[in-house]
């Protein structure tokens, strides 16, 4: 079966002490809907990575994470760009 493009937006909050720590993510249907939302998000929260991942539903095998957008703060490890 082919492998089906997965669009995710990962927030970030300031945790104790300033140390930042991942919100719940959410999917959304577009790449162009992850940038936005992370954008907004990252008006209000510390920060916001905009990612997708393309995954084959059947053996659940994933390919590494393709950045699209990070906004304000988020761990350096968070998303290297591709």
């Amino acid at each position: 079966m082919a492998k089906k493009t997965f669009y995710v937006v990962q927030p970030f909050e300031l945790g104790k002490r300033g140390a930042l720590k991942a919100a719940p993510a959410m999917e959304v249907r577009t790449s162009a809907d992850a940038e936005r939302i992370a954008r907004r998000l990252a008006i209000v929260k510390a920060g916001a990575v905009a990612f997708s991942r393309d995954v084959d539903p059947e053996s659940d095998d994933a390919d590494p994470p393709v950045l699209i957008a990070r906004f304000g703060q988020v761990p350096d490890e968070a998303m290297e760009p591709a």
